[in-house]
């Protein structure tokens, strides 16, 4: 599909597309395309990007429905913007047919200044689209590049642990027979009666192996052991900041030893938990900046408690604590979850320093990926205008509830809310206006919700509310309370007061009936329009 930004496909008759060549004439970029039957327009739409498609549907030649049915059939057309030009109210009933297109209609006779004030209004959501778009694209690649930094962090950290493990491993396993043969060399040279060519090379042998200790030695020096001073962290973790420490070990002298290094250099409040079970309920109940995790507690293992954090979806960076005999469980600990590890023999208040220091910088960089990957979903989910969450989370929001209702046989209502005249609206006040309506209803409705309900924008000058274990005479009461509000309300745009009504469509889940949301949203959307059918100004449940 070729992407063409500013194109206008116009189905109508000669007089109308004269009104509306005229309308966009002096806008500079637009071109107009016609059409002359459903399938030169679906042809069109097919191989261009429209931000406005234009169909009379008075011609005789043209089917309304077929039209939509042709759009909704491919996945690059059913989001085709619609304007359908009309002389009766009826395509009220192709608007609720055919809910997944972007539709609106306007009434013959119309004359330039309208039609082009619809166009406007086409065109400043299709701008809005792309700003939003682009936004998702730009945080994609941000997030994608900070996720492939990370991963490189990781892989290479990983690594360097994995390889001094193992080096000091293999130290540690030289250490006994080294000693044994130095303490052999050493009874070998006392002997008097060994040759001057033998002792020169016992004592060669004797300087090789004094080099082959201090080697060993050097290798068992681990990942922390750091001469860095508090000044080299600069903003790190002794910025004066109090940092909350968990410490989960059963031991309280070598908790009382780790507290004491740890004092002298970091401003912290220190929390001790002895078993699994207590860590698990402190970090569940409280903020912890970091925590320490010991292999083994009395009631499990370390990697016990890195699996339930896990399953808790905590976001906490866990230090494992491990002893020289179990340093080659280190890498395993890093691949389940935790941040770095660290060995209890090798304890100072540098080393301590550095892996804080090391830990929380990963942290910050893990928080900053997840937060890039929020914004995303945030951006997709939210009206440019109002900020209240768009049609697609209602929907989804709708659908996830509908399945709890349904479960456990809770009540579940919601409210479709539309303005009574609101195209009088525009047309007499303008655009602007309108625009500051509905952002100042959307803040009035929101304020009126409870924490768990969600508030959205579902249509043009439409919102939806899903109202969670709310019974029918509850969405009656909430539906009153918004009603009243907006009446009762004067907009105001500069120096001019406007004061506009309401009417709100009414529906409760109903287990044999609703088996999916969309006949919830239908039922809703029926009550509100025999609600405006009523002269407005009301709410209006339908009985089924």
């Amino acid at each position: 599909m070729n992407i063409i930004q500013d194109k206008i496909l116009v189905v109508t008759d000669s007089d109308s597309k004269k009104i509306i060549s005229n309308s966009v004439e002096n806008v500079s970029g637009i071109k107009i395309f016609e059409a002359d039957s459903e399938n030169k327009a679906f042809e069109l739409i097919y191989n261009h990007f429209f931000v406005l498609v234009i169909i009379d549907e008075t011609l005789d030649h043209i089917d309304l429905y077929k039209i939509g049915s042709m759009l909704l059939s491919h996945k690059d057309t059913h989001n085709a913007p619609l304007l359908i030009i009309t002389d009766t109210i009826h395509p009220k009933n192709f608007l609720t047919d055919f809910q997944a297109l972007h539709i609106d209609y306007i009434l013959k006779p119309f004359d330039e200044q309208l039609i082009q004030a619809k166009i406007k209004i086409f065109f400043e959501l299709y701008k809005q689209k792309n700003a939003v778009e682009q936004s998702i694209d730009e945080l994609d690649k941000a997030y994608k590049k900070i996720v492939a930094q990370h991963e490189l962090v990781v892989e290479e950290e990983a690594s360097r642990k994995d390889l001094i493990s193992r080096s000091a491993i293999v130290a540690n396993q030289i250490q006994q027979p080294l000693r044994s043969l130095q303490g052999n060399i050493h009874q070998l040279l006392r002997n008097s009666e060994m040759s001057p060519k033998i002792k020169t090379s016992l004592s060669a042998t004797k300087t090789a192996a004094e080099r082959i200790s201090l080697i060993a030695k050097k290798l068992l020096v681990l990942p922390g052991k750091s001469k860095l001073n508090k000044a080299d962290y600069g903003s790190g973790p002794t910025n004066g900041h109090l940092y909350k420490i968990l410490y989960i070990e059963d031991s309280d002298e070598d908790f009382n030893i780790f507290n004491h290094f740890i004092k002298r250099i970091l401003n912290c409040a220190l929390v001790q938990a002895k078993t699994l079970d207590q860590g698990k309920d402190l970090i569940a109940s409280s903020k912890f900046d970091l925590a320490f995790i010991v292999h083994k507690l009395p009631d499990g293992t370390g990697f016990d408690l890195l699996s339930r954090l896990n399953q808790m979806r905590s976001d906490i960076p866990v230090i494992f604590t491990l002893d020289k005999r179990n340093v080659h469980l280190g890498p395993e600990a890093v691949s389940k979850g935790a941040f770095s590890y660290y060995i209890k023999e090798e304890i100072s208040s540098a080393n301590i320093l550095s892996i804080i220091y090391s830990t929380l910088q990963k942290a910050k960089t893990t928080q900053e990926i997840t937060d890039a990957k929020n914004r995303i979903v945030m951006i997709s989910r939210k009206d440019y205008l109002t900020k209240l969450f768009n049609k697609r989370s209602f929907e989804q929001a709708l659908e996830s509830e509908t399945s709890k209702a349904k479960r456990y046989s809770i009540a579940l209502s919601i409210l479709i809310v539309d303005f009574d005249n609101f195209k009088s609206i525009n047309k007499i006040h303008g655009y602007d206006a309108g625009d500051i309506i509905l952002t100042n209803s959307a803040a009035l409705i929101q304020s009126m919700a409870r924490d768990s309900d969600v508030v959205c924008r579902y249509g043009g000058e439409e919102f939806g509310i899903v109202l969670p274990n709310t019974s029918l005479n509850g969405a009656k009461m909430m539906a009153e309370r918004i009603r009243k509000k907006i009446e009762n309300h004067e907009f105001q745009k500069d120096s001019l007061v406007i004061k506009l009504t309401v009417s709100i469509g009414i529906a409760s889940y109903v287990p044999d009936t609703d088996t999916h949301y969309s006949s919830f949203i239908k039922r809703a959307l029926d009550a509100l329009r025999s609600a405006m059918d009523d002269g407005g100004n009301t709410t209006k449940t339908l009985i089924i």
